[in-house]
């Protein structure tokens, strides 16, 4: 028997290119290698007349990326105002797309990446073919509590659901205290590319990237906005042995006012020396920064499953990391790495200077029980999604419908 799951995932508006998570594209290709899965992507694509770019406007409706069919539809939306009708305008929007697609490809299962717009979105789309869906739960729902209006919306999706996907125990929790039934919510943590990140040798891999062989090298690989954490990993920098130096891998996604922080914070420190933003790179360079460090850093405010962790655990790098999100379940303290509270300078520079007095081989760090390949954590999806077809799902999304 072939299931054919449609699999949606929000694209950010003025983009040409679906602008998906590395996990997202991961997972879901990984889906489609499945046996017995019959997988198509949507990357919904938000348009607003008046600002969509030139690009966004000649985007294809359907194309294939890394070997994963992949829809365009577009849909209206107001841009930075009454951003809780996002998810009605998206189920709007490719309804009629949608119903054109079912004419030739039924799908048996619908699944959301995101609980928000594409959540909400798809749970309408589901009740008008009468259809099951997911969800796949991941940060965003600590975001969307900060809305009531769209929270509302996405727990009466969830209490729709078929199925509920959670990246971690926390969120799982959070989603059944906010009304998710309980019996529905699966926990299945994100995968890593094991083959992309390995085992390499350390000096080897710091001759290629010109960095120095003598030093103790912290890495940090994420955007340097303001819930990454970079300002108190750098106060914590400055009270750390002059010979550690921070190397900083991720773009600024606010046009380079974080970096200009980030430089001037430095030089106040007196510690500019010490630090390097390396900028974006390339996903298969990647790895080798995790490599060529001692041990990486990961001071958020808030995450969901930090694949950065799990990256970096996989290159065989122990790791410390705020206590948010699955990083209880992926970190074991004293073995693989150590777990800070978040915002706070002087643990955070006590556990890198712990780390780097004793640090765990390699070999013990790679095999940490969180390191899975996709395809695992694929077939763990897949078997969630084949259990949801043929659901009976028409009670809860009648009591979802009174919510919204």
């Amino acid at each position: 028997m072939t299931v054919r799951i449609l699999s949606f995932s929000y694209c950010f508006p003025n983009r040409a290119r679906p602008t998906w998570g590395m996990f997202v594209l991961q997972r879901l290709a990984a889906m489609a290698r499945q046996e017995g899965i019959d997988l198509q992507a949507v990357a919904p694509v938000p348009v607003f007349p008046l600002l969509s770019r030139r690009e966004v406007k000649s985007l294809p409706s359907r194309d294939v990326m890394e070997g994963l069919d992949v829809h365009y539809p577009r849909y209206f939306y107001f841009p930075k105002i009454v951003k809780s009708l996002d998810g009605r305008l998206y189920a709007r929007g490719l309804r009629r797309w949608l119903d054109a697609v079912c004419r030739q490809w039924t799908p048996d299962v619908l699944d959301a990446h995101f609980v928000w717009p594409d959540g909400v979105g798809v749970s309408l789309l589901a009740e008008h073919l009468g259809l099951p869906y997911a969800i796949t739960l991941r940060g965003w729902l600590y975001e969307a509590m900060k809305y009531p209006r769209i929270l509302r919306q996405c727990v009466a999706a969830l209490r729709g659901a078929a199925a509920i996907i959670s990246v971690s125990e926390h969120l799982a929790g959070t989603a059944i205290e906010l009304g998710a039934p309980a019996e529905r919510v699966r926990v299945i943590p994100n995968g890593v590319d094991t083959e992309l990140f390995r085992l390499r040798d350390k000096e080897s891999v710091r001759r290629q990237l010109g960095l120095p062989e003598g030093a103790r090298l912290v890495v940090s690989v994420a955007h340097l906005g303001p819930r990454k954490g970079h300002r108190e990993m750098i106060r914590a920098l400055a009270r750390l042995p002059r010979d550690v130096q921070l190397l900083i891998v991720g773009d600024d996604p606010d046009g380079g006012c974080n970096e200009r922080e980030l430089r001037g914070l430095t030089n106040e420190l007196g510690i500019d020396g010490r630090v390097t933003l390396v900028g974006r790179q390339s996903y298969d360079q990647v790895p080798l920064y995790y490599s060529a460090a001692d041990l990486s850093v990961l001071a958020s405010y808030r995450e969901g499953c930090p694949n950065v962790v799990l990256e970096s655990l996989a290159s065989g790098t122990p790791v410390v990391a705020s206590n948010v999100g699955n990083v209880p379940d992926m970190i074991m303290d004293g073995h693989n790495g150590r777990i800070v509270p978040p915002r706070q300078v002087e643990p955070l520079a006590a556990a890198i200077q712990e780390l780097l007095d004793q640090t765990p081989s390699p070999r013990a760090v790679r095999g940490s029980p969180a390191v899975r390949c996709w395809d695992e954590v694929a077939a763990d999806v897949c078997d969630v999604l084949c259990q949801a077809v043929g659901c009976n799902t028409a009670e809860s999304q009648r009591i979802a419908l009174s919510v919204r």
